[in-house]
């Protein structure tokens, strides 16, 4: 039977946009290759490495900034802030849609619901603003934020998952791991939870709802 719920958030429930943000960095910040090191699941270079804590969030943007093209298309000496890096690092993540907050809901009152995450300070503040402005702290709905930038390691290590378990005191067996990344979905099968993979356009409580219907049968 399954007791506890486990969701991933970028790409399950905030919806990503990942042309959008490559397109801020060109346009605002003037850094034209963001794309090398942003991907749909998992980042890669000095970009995993702020993900998993190893990079604070000043020298994540002392990297951006010294990767910006020097001058604006005028030729003046370009001036890159901190608010036009988190801006446009923050356009990877869209509105939370209002379904997806009451889905949330409705398995809050039967399940333990736990957040599993491979995100940063920056997008991680951003994303507590989504919240925010359906009316929720994003603590209203999980019991625990399982974080890969503090826990300083990212999906799909094993050892995420094994921090998690040894933290929360949940089953894997009696658990189901929602995520849209196959990686991290095959990473969570191996160590015995019950999952789902998620597509973005799917409706997530028909997705999860079905799933537990066919499993209780």
């Amino acid at each position: 039977m399954i007791k506890n719920l486990v969701f991933d958030l970028g790409g399950v429930i905030v919806p990503l946009n990942r042309v959008a943000c490559i397109r801020a960095f060109n346009d605002v910040v003037g850094y034209k290759d963001f794309g090398d090191v942003l991907r749909s699941y998992r980042q890669v270079g000095y970009f995993e490495k702020f993900e998993t804590g190893r990079i604070t969030a000043p020298k994540f943007r002392d990297i951006i900034r010294s990767k910006a093209v020097k001058t604006t298309p005028d030729g003046q000496p370009r001036e890159v802030s901190d608010k036009q890096i988190d801006y446009s690092l923050n356009c990877f993540l869209s509105e939370i849609p209002q379904e997806r907050i009451d889905a949330l809901l409705l398995f809050r009152q039967k399940y333990r619901m736990l957040l599993l995450s491979n995100t940063n300070p920056i997008g991680m503040g951003y994303c507590r603003k989504l919240f925010k402005s359906r009316g929720y702290d994003v603590k209203d709905i999980f019991e625990r934020l399982y974080l890969s930038y503090r826990m300083r390691v990212a999906k799909p290590d094993p050892a995420i998952f094994l921090k998690m378990v040894d933290d929360s005191g949940i089953v894997p067996e009696e658990t189901l791991y929602i995520d849209d990344s196959p990686a991290n979905v095959e990473a969570g099968r191996a160590l015995g939870f019950q999952v789902v993979l998620f597509n973005p356009k799917d409706d997530l409580y028909g997705k999860i709802s079905e799933y537990i219907e066919r499993e209780q049968r």
